[in-house]
């Protein structure tokens, strides 16, 4: 079953997983020819990379007739923040103390109110109550530049403690984070997929270009799940939590996919011609 997947999250995962390894800039043919393996049409292709540019998130530069694509500033943060969820640590122990993020925005920078509700469920924060949102994480200096940044932070109070509340923890994530169980089926429903590839993998009935399609899409739908992960202790989750079994089932098909699919990228990769990757990096 396949899982819904923004189109930006798919040249971000592209970019990622074979694009920056080779120096970050590729031709627009290439990114086409990527693209249709995965189902754009030529046309669907240019009008998304089009829309990312106008939106910041990848910038161009042409040679002769040719057009070549890397990602921006803002493009690399938001791979660099995907490739981090995806693959974030979980063995990690927790020291039982919760941040709490209180904030009162006037009603005339409700737009601000929105966009730090926004951020603050990107960093895996729950509401808790109205203009309350709290997470078992301390806040990063990071998310303090961001929220700086984005100019609420004079509306902010953040607390670091204990719970000492009646609730207990159990109820406590319920209420904070709704969406659990249909993350956990999320987890449960990729796994289920993404097991048929294997098995056609350990067959011989894949070819490269399969292969390339399998992994980025493996790549991605994991991603796109993780994004509205919050990434909760272990010990703050159910024991039958799917995420551990998830994400190793997620690193071993990569592994067993990396060779045939790098093939096939190399075969369709072309770069800005006369240069070294150096020169490519620094321009």
């Amino acid at each position: 079953m396949g899982i819904r997947v923004n189109p930006y999250t798919v040249v971000f995962s592209l970019y990622g997983q074979y694009v920056l390894p080779r120096g970050g800039e590729v031709w627009i043919g290439s990114l086409i020819r990527a693209l249709a393996a995965l189902g754009f049409s030529a046309g669907a292709a240019r009008a998304l990379v089009s829309r990312m540019q106008r939106r910041g998130y990848l910038q161009s530069r042409r040679q002769g007739r040719r057009s070549y694509y890397r990602l921006t500033e803002l493009g690399l943060e938001e791979v660099r923040g995907g490739g981090d969820r995806a693959f974030y640590p979980l063995d990690g122990e927790w020291d039982g103390l919760w941040t709490v993020v209180i904030y009162s925005i006037p009603e005339k920078h409700r737009q601000r109110r929105d966009t730090l509700r926004g951020a603050l469920n990107w960093w895996g924060f729950g509401a808790f109550a109205p203009g309350a949102w709290i997470s078992p994480h301390s806040l990063s200096p990071e998310a303090e530049g961001k929220l700086r940044q984005l100019d609420v932070w004079e509306y902010l109070q953040v607390f670091r403690g204990q719970h000492l509340g009646s609730s207990d923890q159990c109820t406590l994530v319920a209420h904070a984070w709704p969406q659990l169980p249909a993350l956990a089926d999320r987890y449960r429903a990729y796994v289920a997929g993404h097991e048929p590839v294997l098995c056609c993998l350990q067959a011989g009935d894949l070819g490269d270009e399969a292969c390339f399609v399998a992994r980025l899409r493996s790549l991605y739908e994991f991603v796109a799940i993780t994004l509205e992960d919050p990434a909760l202790p272990s010990s703050l989750l159910p024991k039958d939590w799917p995420r551990p079994a998830a994400q190793a089932f997620f690193k071993e098909l990569q592994h067993a996919l990396t060779e045939p699919a790098e093939r096939f990228f190399d075969s369709i990769y072309e770069t800005m011609k006369g240069e070294t990757d150096d020169q490519r990096t620094r321009s």
